[in-house]
């Protein structure tokens, strides 16, 4: 567990042992938004032999990178899209894979790609508690959608951004006092769509 700033707590699930230690982690009464995002983790021998690298490479390239979708084109037609990877540098990537340098460099970068990897997911909650113990249930909706994938939500780096007091839903619920020009959890929704807009997570169907 990483406290990045005030209120912004970044897990990784994976060196946390079960649903009741993760939710034992998470602040209760707190609102706002939380991310999960994909978390690469090899075995030494990744490291060491050029055939187990390559095998962990290409294991990771096939799976699947965004949830299916389907939709309506007006005015006959209903569209499927079904995601799928293409990778056409297998024999770069098994002369290269004898050199330890790049081995080294190729799955240190995957490690930590948190800097720079498409988020898989982003979601608000006028109670991340509860919803993140939703998501961790066995057969939740967003489990399933990343098991078909290939992804196991107990081993991905889960962000969670708490909203500050003055703009968030429960702190008005609270405070009946308080008179907000807010609408209950509009601030929450706000920063969710502006997110997921700019960051376009891969298992999110639909924004807002």
């Amino acid at each position: 567990m990483q406290e990045i700033s005030d209120n912004v707590i970044l897990y990784d699930l994976s060196k946390i042992r079960g649903t009741n230690a993760i939710l034992s982690r998470v602040p209760q009464d707190f609102s706002g938004i939380y991310v999960w995002y994909r978390r690469f983790s090899f075995d030494r021998s990744a490291f060491d032999d050029p055939e187990a690298f390559v095998e962990a490479v290409l294991n990771e390239l096939c799976k699947e990178h965004c949830a299916e979708r389907e939709g309506q084109l007006p005015p006959m037609y209903r569209v499927f899209l079904k995601p799928e990877t293409y990778f056409y540098k297998e024999d770069s990537l098994r002369k290269f894979a004898s050199n330890q340098t790049f081995r080294q460099l190729v799955l240190t970068l995957l490690e930590n790609s948190l800097l720079f990897q498409q988020p898989m997911y982003i979601g608000k909650a006028t109670n991340l508690y509860n919803r993140i113990r939703s998501h961790l249930r066995e057969g939740s909706k967003l489990r399933e959608r990343f098991n078909l994938a290939g992804h196991n939500i107990d081993q991905c780096r889960l962000l969670l951004v708490g909203m500050p007091p003055e703009l968030s839903s429960q702190y008005n619920e609270q405070n009946s006092d308080f008179e907000s020009e807010l609408p209950e959890a509009e601030s929450e929704q706000l920063v969710e769509d502006i997110l997921s807009r700019l960051f376009l997570p891969s298992f999110t169907l639909r924004y807002g």
